[in-house]
């Protein structure tokens, strides 16, 4: 079976000039296991023959223009795969012979037939073939696989066809050696390939390398080499290797890396452009949001988190005032303190920013993160009054992160408090408010680079 072959359905061809056999073979295998074609002469079925589509062929002997035998013999000079059949009543036996003696019918099949035998003779040659397909199929996996040894005592090399077909190299027996056997290795991979190797040999221990080859046509190729030794005591005298070509896993893996730096770019730019629209409604929040992240960022390295979870955290700093869309601009730059029903729709913004992001697929809870960072240790923050552990740890971080920023800043309804009493605040609330950890990892920056932020200037209501 050919390749476009192995994937579809079995196909059967039936040929005869007479309408009434074909429709009562169309109605004798209408729930049959298989596809069924229907010719009425041979010239329509070649047509079909070429199409690469038919398994086996059952012609009728005497037709008009073409016999059977002879159309079945032109089948098998196009399509020497396809299973040939002649199903008649009025062949000549001697006719028959000669075809079946010189191949050119598989089989010969006298009028009337039942159903039933017919199918099961169909059916027998198609499981044939389909075994057939799958032995070719696990050959070719076999192929695909090239090997070589290197006898180490006698200093002899050998390898197989699939090596040398994979390797795109064609080899002198007489005349190779550990670079003539590797010499289409991507020169930039050559050196680190044989260190590899005489690194399997010295050690005795399984070594695996992927590199480059050059093909002669210069197209660049990937294999990956799987290499051991064989002992005997302790006397290493012969090293193998086995090798396959990995180039459509790399181009796949190529192609996957490129769509996840694209999205990432995309769901970068949409987190910026998201941070701004709040920026935008209150020009005194500008910059607060980044500044925010860059410092939360730095706290989150210091306290050990994963490269994943500081991203995750970076994020929800970026975006964790996006809910103050909803809040009346005049509540965000009034310079006197928020009436008691103001404070109240202004503590709304956690909430309304969790719904916002909640539906981005981020591969952290960013909107879990943004929805907490007002919680306190204690219970006394808001919207839910998570006590403890129950605040994910990045929302801790996020907010001593942004009670320092806030309280180091100018805001317009009052002067910036700077750097020490903003520290001051949040170390008597260490362990009661504020993680202790957070607290402490931000004592540090402060210490090691007091000017950490003061390139930049915030201003927002820290509520």
């Amino acid at each position: 079976m050919t390749t476009t072959q192995k994937h579809r359905e079995q196909a059967v061809l039936f040929v005869d000039d007479e309408p009434a056999v074909l429709q009562g073979l169309h109605r004798a295998f209408h729930n049959a296991p298989f596809h069924c074609h229907f010719a009425e002469s041979a010239f329509q079925a070649l047509e079909l023959i070429d199409s690469g589509k038919i398994d086996i062929v059952v012609a009728d002997e005497q037709m008009p223009g073409m016999s059977g035998t002879d159309f079945l013999a032109i089948v098998r000079n196009r399509q020497p795969q396809i299973i040939r059949i002649i199903l008649s009543g009025h062949a000549s036996l001697e006719r028959v012979i000669a075809a079946i003696n010189t191949g050119q019918i598989h089989r010969f099949l006298t009028k009337p037939i039942e159903t039933q035998q017919l199918l099961a003779i169909l059916e027998e040659y198609l499981t044939a073939l389909r075994l057939q397909a799958t032995k070719m199929a696990l050959s070719s996996r076999t192929d695909t696989i090239g090997r070589w040894e290197w006898d180490i005592i006698e200093g002899t090399w050998n390898w197989s066809e699939s090596f040398e077909r994979i390797m795109h190299v064609r080899l002198d027996e007489g005349q190779v050696n550990i670079s003539s056997l590797f010499s289409s290795v991507h020169a930039e991979d050559r050196a680190e390939l044989l260190s590899i190797i005489y690194n399997c040999r010295d050690s005795g221990q399984t070594r695996e390398a992927e590199h480059r080859i050059v093909t002669a046509d210069g197209d660049i190729r990937w294999v990956v080499q799987f290499m051991d030794v064989f002992r005997d005591g302790d006397r290493i005298w012969k090293l193998f290797g086995m090798l396959r070509d990995i180039t459509d896993h790399k181009e796949k893996e190529t192609l996957q890396a490129e769509r996840l730096i694209m999205l990432q770019a995309t769901l970068n730019k949409t987190v910026e452009a998201l941070g701004r629209v709040t920026e935008i409604r209150d020009p005194y929040t500008a910059g607060h949001q980044a500044r925010v992240a860059r410092l939360a960022k730095e706290m989150g390295k210091r306290m050990g988190l994963d490269p994943a979870r500081l991203e995750g955290l970076e994020t929800a700093a970026k975006l964790h005032d996006i809910g103050k869309i909803y809040v009346p601009a005049e509540f965000l730059t009034k310079p006197g303190t928020l009436r008691e029903a103001e404070m109240s729709l202004m503590k709304y913004h956690p909430e309304i920013g969790h719904q916002i992001i909640q539906d981005i697929p981020f591969t952290v809870p960013v909107a879990d993160i943004v929805l907490q960072h007002h919680e306190r240790l204690d219970g006394s923050g808001y919207p839910a009054k998570l006590k403890g552990d129950d605040i994910l740890p990045e929302a801790r971080i996020l907010a001593v992160a942004d009670v320092f920023e806030a309280m180091s800043s100018f805001r317009p309804y009052r002067p910036g408090l700077g750097p020490l009493a903003a520290m001051r605040e949040l170390d008597s609330g260490k362990g009661i408010a504020f993680d202790p950890a957070a607290v402490e990892a931000l004592e540090r920056i402060m210490e090691e680079q007091p000017g950490f932020l003061n390139n930049t200037r915030v201003i927002d209501h820290a509520v």
